[in-house]
């Protein structure tokens, strides 16, 4: 070939590539999401005399602890019903235990055939394939060694007030830390958690227990957001004198279900399948700094009546975590100066603790979202502090004040985990009953700031 030959190739080459990528790209933005439901759990080769081929020891340790038995709710959905979808051309995301589902990825006149399974009840479209996200860090090592810029002279440096304002600091007097308790933190990342010095014990300890990504499928979750990294240090930070957590001493799970490229009730899916990945680890607590009303989809959208504890499948599975012995603990949303005003799901829960926000008076904030349930319930169910509150920098040891009831909720998990470590054998109903009997609006709860703030101290006095 001569020289204008070989260009005019290369351009034809390139223009191939190009349109090649288009279309394949348009082929996959033609697969969308959806939610299958199994009818049953039939023939599953799964017992519940052999617990441990589905659930950790520590899984089972706390339902013998509380007299919890092992059902078939416990046993993953039936391998036959899993690989008879795999006969089809989709991409199965995750599955659901507990709620017998399974979110897939794949094409409508797929979904059409599938929908005549005999083993398939229905079948829900739950939002498109996801675009390109952001990676706020994916790879190296960018740990600041400069040593804290400011310090107090109290132990719990900047967060001494929200930690004293629930008293939470009485439990870690007697050396009630969280020890032995291991607290689920699902949200949207957890960027540089992986290596801020606020977690260095915790890490050296081994008390990092697990990472799971469940947008992405891969065990990294240290990216996409520091919101998940400022929630974990409300309880987990570990700096005398800088930045002290509620529940220094715990174990932590980093969990990510948020997804960046649109909202959709597929990340409803990615919470249930977190939650139930936690309970298979035997975790106690998971704080939930999420929320979900309204998507890009405006059909999707949940209405006030939907707040019913029972409609939402991300407050179905959240019930179901409480019947396993676990406390959820979900901030109860930030639209308190909006149109909409009321709580997010899950925080509609019967057995969800909604935790609201104050100001450093003990006042409601603007922002904290109102109760209360369309079926008349108290909603939130506490409040902490959520204005103001102090949490850790993604970058070296530097503390940043900031707002949110994403905030106030980890500032109660950790506390709960202090307390827990106090009367390990009390029952996740009996904690949260103390919690609210505690709190400073007990004897007239509102649906502002619910039963109010709690004392943990008092609490524990009263499970005692």
């Amino acid at each position: 070939m001569n020289r204008n030959t070989n260009l005019i190739f290369l351009v034809f080459i390139f223009i191939f590539s190009s349109t090649s990528s288009v279309l394949a790209q348009e082929s996959a933005s033609i697969a969308k999401k959806y939610l299958i439901e199994f009818t049953d759990k039939n023939n599953s080769p799964y017992s519940i005399h052999n617990p441990t081929e589905f659930l950790s020891a520590r899984a089972i340790e706390r339902r013998e602890r509380h007299n919890i038995p092992i059902s078939s709710s416990d046993f993953p959905v039936n391998p036959d019903y899993i690989q008879g979808l795999q006969s089809f051309t989709l991409d199965i995301i995750h599955t659901s235990k507990w709620l017998n589902m399974a979110l897939v990825l794949a094409e409508e006149d797929i979904m059409e055939r599938i929908k005549r399974l005999k083993f398939v009840k229905s079948v829900t479209y739950v939002g498109k394939n996801s675009g390109p996200r952001l990676m706020l860090r994916r790879s190296g090592k960018s740990r600041d060694e400069s040593p804290p810029g400011e310090k107090t002279e109290d132990k719990y440096g900047f967060a001494a007030f929200q930690n004293t304002s629930i008293n939470v600091n009485s439990l870690h007097n007697q050396n009630y830390r969280g020890k032995g308790m291991l607290i689920a933190v699902l949200d949207g990342g957890f960027s540089n958690a992986d290596i801020m010095p606020f977690f260095d014990k915790a890490r050296t300890e081994k008390r990092f227990y697990a990472h799971k990504d469940f947008v992405e499928g891969d065990n990294y979750v240290f990216e996409t957001s520091s919101h998940g990294s400022q929630v974990l240090s409300v309880m987990a930070a570990d700096i005398p004198n800088v930045l002290v957590g509620s529940a220094p001493d715990a174990s932590y799970v980093c969990l990510k279900t948020e997804d960046n490229g649109g909202e959709y009730r597929a990340e409803e899916c990615n919470w249930i399948s977190a939650l139930e990945y936690a309970d298979s680890l035997g975790a106690n607590i998971i704080n939930s700094s999420l929320g979900y009303t309204t998507f890009s989809d405006a059909s999707m959208n949940y209405s006030y009546e939907s707040l019913d504890g029972e409609t939402s499948i991300a407050t179905q599975a959240a019930e179901i975590a409480f019947t396993k012995g676990m406390i959820v603990v979900n901030s109860v949303g930030n639209e308190g100066n909006t149109p909409w005003k009321y709580l997010d799901v899950p925080a509609d829960g019967k057995n969800v603790l909604a935790v609201g926000a104050t100001d450093e008076a003990g006042y409601k904030t603007k922002f904290s979202s109102f109760g209360p349930t369309p079926d008349g319930r108290i909603k939130p169910d506490v409040s902490a502090l959520g204005k103001n509150i102090a949490v850790a920098s993604i970058y070296g040891t530097k503390v940043k004040k900031t707002r949110g009831t994403s905030f106030s909720s980890p500032l109660i998990a950790g506390a709960i985990a202090s307390l827990w470590q106090a009367v390990p054998n009390r029952t996740n109903a009996e904690i949260i009953q103390a919690i609210k009997l505690s709190a400073d609006r007990a004897a007239k709860p509102n649906n502002e700031l619910g039963y109010g703030i709690p004392d943990f101290g008092a609490a524990l006095d009263l499970l005692r």
